[in-house]
């Protein structure tokens, strides 16, 4: 049986094996795990490969698929995160976020997403500033003044694959991959609060519109891009200026209309200096006093749209079963319930075959 070494690790990588690990599963060497996996379309006895595929908890079909696994750089570069993420974890994220995207990949072999607005791609220094950049954007995109809505739904009309994602910790938000091949597409934390998601996407689409090539202060920059495209300077100046003195009330009750943390507003008062670093650190302690990470008044998380209208489209239209699309992903049913399960629908009973799909072109956004 001819295996594809890259799907060997990538099957490791979302197990949280190393290779010592899997040698030990399979009976063998590292050295000849090594060698597999090295291997970019090798032949493998039949017999071993059967015990690696039982081993990795994948069918044998996944192991030979022509796929490649996707780099996303260091993460310092590619994933917004906590420092606690540990390297392992980035691992096992990382294949995950890779065997999503095939599966993706799969689904595209049989429609298209239709944007409804053009996702450009900005230079930093042609604005002078990310913030300028962000003002540029929702020019662009005709976005009216104040609050946005809705941010999913207007990432999403631009052609992204927002994908709800079980990463398996709390310490990671979101990832992002911008391919030729592919829509542009948003990894994000399933779990994290409304204003957090809001947040973390606008940070993410800062790294698809303005950082083709990754360098230092790529973060500092999808931050900045991230607070001006979600709370512009002019209008918050006018609301800051308003208050005698921004107290935590005055924020937090700011918060429902902006749709964002209160976290974020600190900061949005601190970068716009209508607060000094004192009275910065002042309501950071008073928002810890009330619980923070858990904030006063919760913002409901927005629904993404694009992915489960994918699986729809297999699931509904196509009358394709739960079964049938973890085999077309050639993955089991559990991963196909993590990985897709916050976005997927109901799923119809049985189906006896796989079907021949012509391919379609279908709007999402």
């Amino acid at each position: 049986m001819k295996i594809n070494g890259a799907m060997v690790v990538l099957a490791r990588e979302i197990r949280g094996l190393s290779q010592e690990d899997l040698a030990r599963l399979v009976s063998t060497s590292q050295a000849t795990i090594a060698r597999i996996e090295g291997s970019e379309w090798g032949e493998v006895e039949d017999v071993r490969a059967g015990m690696l595929a039982k081993a990795l908890d994948f069918p044998p079909e996944f192991l030979s698929q022509k796929e490649e696994l996707i780099g996303f750089g260091s993460s310092a570069y590619f994933y917004r995160k906590k420092a606690s993420l540990q390297a392992q974890d980035r691992k096992r994220i990382h294949g995950v976020v890779n065997g999503i995207r095939i599966n993706l990949k799969r689904l595209l072999d049989s429609l298209e997403i239709v944007p409804k607005r053009p996702l450009p791609e900005l230079e930093v220094e042609q604005y002078g500033t990310a913030s300028r950049a962000a003002q540029a954007l929702r020019a662009y995109w005709n976005v009216p003044d104040g609050p946005l809505t809705n941010l999913t739904s207007l990432i999403e009309s631009a052609g992204v694959i927002v994908v709800p994602t079980d990463f398996g910790t709390s310490a990671m938000d979101a990832t992002s991959l911008r391919l030729a091949e592919m829509p542009p597409l948003i990894f994000i934390n399933k779990d994290i609060p409304g204003d957090r998601w809001r947040f973390t996407l606008a940070h993410e689409l800062a790294h698809l519109v303005l950082h083709q090539v990754p360098h230092e202060s790529m973060e500092d920059e999808a931050d900045e891009f991230a607070a001006e495209l979600l709370l512009p300077d002019l209008e918050l100046k006018a609301a800051f200026a308003r208050l005698p003195k921004i107290r935590l009330v005055d924020l937090i009750n700011m918060k429902p209309y902006w749709k964002v943390s209160v976290a974020a507003l600190i900061e949005r008062a601190y970068g716009l200096r209508f607060i000094d670093s004192n009275a910065r650190r002042y309501l950071w302690v008073s928002l810890k006093r009330v619980g923070y990470p858990v904030e006063p008044v919760s913002i409901a998380r927005e629904d993404a749209k694009n992915h489960r209208g994918m699986l729809e489209h297999f699931t509904r239209t196509l009358q394709y079963s739960n079964e049938e699309l973890a085999e077309l992903f050639k993955i089991n049913q559990r991963d196909l319930a993590t990985w897709h399960g916050p976005s997927m629908p109901s799923l119809q009973p049985k189906q006896n075959h796989l079907r021949a799909v012509p391919k379609t072109s279908k709007s999402f956004s």
